[in-house]
C-alpha cells in the first residue's frame, strides 16, 4: 500500500514485504477507522538514512522494523516510548529507555535441498561444509547487502574459525540478495542456502517436500528486528496507536501464521503454531551487537578480499 503522505493521519516507514504491511494496515485502519496509513516501503538501511536525512523536518512517525543494532545507531532520531505490549518482549530485545521494541526475530538456518546434496544426506553442521564435496553446491546471500547474512558470516567466522571459515566461504557461490539463496535452493539450483528460517519454512509450510532445515549442531545465530517512533514525527497520538497495535499478541500471531516470522513475544509459543521447534530448543550462539557494527567495515573488506581470491 502506497499512498500519498499529504494524505494520511500517520506515516509508516517499513522494510517489510508488501503482502504483509498491506494486510495488517487493512486492518488496522479498520479498527481505527478515523486513523489512516499511509506506507513508504524501502530497505532498513536506506529509511534509517532517510530518517536521519529528515530530522529537522520528519515526515515519518513509525518505523517498522529493522535489525536491532541498525535501530541502535540511529537513536538520536528517535522518540522514546514505553509501550503496553512492552513486558511481554524479553529485556534483551527491548531499549529501556523505550528508544526500540523487539517484534520478531530471525533465526538463521540451513536450508538444504536432499535432491542436490551430496550422497543424499542433509548437513549436519556448518564445518562440514568445509569439505571439497560441497564445493558450489552452497549458495550465500552478500553481506554486504543483506544484515541477516552478514550477522550469519559474523558469527560463522567466530564460531569456526578463520580457516574453516575461508573453506566454507570459497565453497559457496555468493548471490546478490537473500531471496536469490531460498530461491536457488528451492529450485534445485544449490543444495544448500545460509538463510532465515521464515524464508525456509514457507516453502516446507508450502508443501515442498524437497526442502529440509538445520539448525547446525555447533549452534546457529539470532538477527532480532524491532520498532520505533520517529522523534518529531507529526501524529505521534496515532503513531502509538499503531505501535502498541503492531507489537501486539494477535497481529504478531497473525503476521507468524501469513509470513512465519518468529515474534520475540515470550506469550507467543511458535511449536504450537507450526512445525518449527520453540526457540529454547535450539542451539543459539550468542553475539555482542555493539561489536558486530563496530567491525562492520573491516569484516566486509575482509570479507571483498576472501571472495575476490576465489
Amino acid at each position: 500500500m502506497q499512498m500519498s503522505a499529504n494524505a494520511a493521519d500517520v506515516v509508516l516507514y517499513s522494510s517489510n514485504d508488501v503482502q504483509t504491511v498491506s494486510a495488517l494496515v487493512d486492518r488496522f485502519e479498520r479498527e481505527n477507522p478515523d486513523i489512516q496509513v499511509s506506507v513508504v516501503r524501502a530497505g532498513t538501511g536506506a529509511l534509517m538514512q532517510r530518517i536521519k536525512a529528515e530530522a529537522a523536518n520528519p515526515l515519518a512517525d513509525v518505523f517498522w522494523s529493522g535489525g536491532l543494532s541498525t535501530i541502535g545507531a540511529y537513536t538520536e532520531q528517535l522518540e522514546p516510548y514505553q509501550s503496553s505490549e512492552r513486558e511481554a518482549v524479553p529485556s534483551e530485545y527491548r531499549s529501556p529507555e523505550g528508544v526500540f521494541l523487539g517484534t520478531n526475530i530471525h533465526v538463521t538456518v540451513l536450508m538444504a535441498n536432499d535432491r542436490q546434496v551430496p550422497g543424499g544426506e542433509l548437513p549436519k553442521g556448518w564445518a562440514e561444509l568445509a569439505d571439497e564435496k560441497w564445493k558450489g553446491k552452497i549458495v550465500i546471500p552478500d553481506p554486504k547487502f543483506s544484515s541477516a547474512s552478514y550477522v550469519a558470516l559474523f558469527g560463522l567466522k567466530a564460531l569456526v574459525g578463520e580457516k574453516v571459515y575461508a573453506r566454507i566461504v570459497r565453497n559457496a557461490i555468493i548471490v546478490g540478495t537473500t531471496s536469490a539463496a531460498y530461491q536457488g535452493v528451492a529450485n534445485g539450483e544449490f543444495a544448500v542456502a545460509v538463510t532465515m528460517e521464515y524464508a525456509a519454512y514457507q516453502y516446507v509450510a508450502g508443501g515442498h517436500r524437497d526442502v529440509h532445515l538445520v539448525y547446525p549442531d555447533e549452534g546457529t545465530f539470532l538477527s532480532p528486528e524491532g520498532m520505533a517512533l520517529i522523534k518529531g514525527g507529526k501524529h505521534p497520538a496515532e503513531a502509538r496507536k499503531l505501535y502498541d497495535f503492531l507489537a501486539s499478541a494477535p497481529v504478531q500471531t497473525e503476521i507468524f501464521k501469513s509470513a512465519f516470522r518468529r515474534p520475540v513475544r515470550n506469550d507467543i509459543d511458535v511449536s504450537t503454531l507450526s512445525k518449527l521447534p520453540s526457540l529454547a530448543d535450539i542451539k543459539i550462539i550468542t553475539l555482542d551487537d555493539k561489536r558486530m557494527e563496530a567491525e562492520r567495515a573491516e569484516f566486509l573488506s575482509q570479507w571483498s578480499e576472501l571472495v575476490s581470491a576465489h
